[in-house]
C-alpha cells in the first residue's frame, strides 16, 4: 500500500523493549491525564491537515495484559504482546476477551521465549514479531507527530506506541508506574488520542491529551534486561522517539 510518510530531515536511531511495575485497579473514575495540547510541528505536517475528519475511532476490541487481574509474570511484563495481540485480533477480525487474551499472552511469550526474545521489546522487535508470529505487516518510523498519527489511522492502519511510561500520568497504575510502556492508539478527538491501554483494566478508549502521549514517546533503551534486573534503571528519556505503524 501507498504510504502517508513524508521525508524528514533526521532519522533518530531506534532503541529497543517494556518493564513495568505492578498495575492497581484503581477506582472507577474516567479522566485524562493532561490538559496541554500539541500543535502543528511543522510547515509541512500542516499541510496533512486538510481532509482530516475532527475525530475517529477504530473499534479495537480490548481486554487488559492482566486480563484475570493477576500481575505476577510473564503479565506484568506483557504490554507489549498484549498491545501486539489487540491489533492482531482487529485486523483478522477475530474475537477477543479475557479468557482469549490470556492464552495468548501465554502462547506468544512462550514462542518469544523459545526464539530468543528478551522481555523486553524494542519498537524494531514488536515489528519482527507482528511479522514472524502474525503475518502481519508493520513498520517503524520516527515521523511521530499528531497529525501523521491522525492520517495513519483515517487510512485504516493502527499505532502501537512505545513510552516511558511514567511520563503519561496513568492514575491508574500503581505509583510510580511501569518504566517502559505501550499501547494501542485506536482513535482521536479533537484534544486527545483516543487508546487501547493494556496497562489498566480501564485502558478500554482511554484518552491521553495529544501531547502528553507525543513528550512520553520513547523506545526500549535498557538492552537485556532480567527480571527484577538488579542493575540501575536506564534513562527513558534517552530513547529514540519512534512509534510502530500496524497496516491494515
Amino acid at each position: 500500500m501507498k504510504r502517508l510518510f513524508f521525508i524528514i530531515a533526521i532519522l533518530f536511531l531506534i532503541g529497543a523493549g517494556c518493564s513495568g511495575q505492578p498495575f492497581s485497579t484503581g477506582s472507577d473514575q474516567s479522566q485524562t491525564t493532561s490538559d496541554g495540547l500539541v500543535g502543528v510541528e511543522s510547515n509541512a505536517n500542516a499541510s496533512l491537515v486538510n481532509n482530516l475528519p475532527s475525530s475517529f475511532d477504530a473499534k479495537v476490541a480490548f481486554a487488559s495484559q492482566a486480563p484475570f487481574g493477576d500481575w505476577g509474570m510473564p503479565y506484568q511484563e506483557a504490554c507489549e504482546e498484549a498491545s501486539m495481540i489487540l491489533a492482531a485480533k482487529y485486523f483478522k477480525k477475530e474475537p477477543l476477551d479475557k479468557n482469549i487474551m490470556d492464552e495468548e499472552i501465554l502462547k506468544l511469550t512462550k514462542w518469544e521465549d523459545d526464539n530468543g526474545y528478551p522481555i523486553d521489546l524494542t519498537a524494531a522487535q514488536v515489528v519482527e514479531v507482528l511479522n514472524k508470529y502474525f503475518g502481519i505487516k508493520s513498520s517503524v518510523t520516527s515521523d511521530v507527530t499528531t497529525d501523521v498519527i491522525k492520517h495513519e489511522l483515517v487510512a485504516g492502519n493502527l499505532i502501537i506506541l512505545p513510552l516511558a511510561g511514567r511520563d503519561i500520568g496513568n492514575p491508574y497504575f500503581q505509583t510510580p508506574g511501569p518504566l517502559y510502556h505501550m499501547l494501542v492508539v485506536r482513535g482521536y478527538n479533537k484534544t486527545e488520542f483516543i487508546t487501547n491501554d493494556p496497562g489498566t483494566k480501564r485502558g478500554e478508549v482511554y484518552r491521553y491529551k495529544y501531547n502528553v502521549l507525543l513528550s512520553a514517546a520513547h523506545d526500549w533503551t535498557g538492552g537485556v534486561r532480567i527480571y527484577k534486573d538488579p542493575r540501575p534503571e536506564p534513562d527513558m528519556s534517552k530513547g529514540a522517539k519512534v512509534m510502530i505503524v500496524v497496516e491494515k
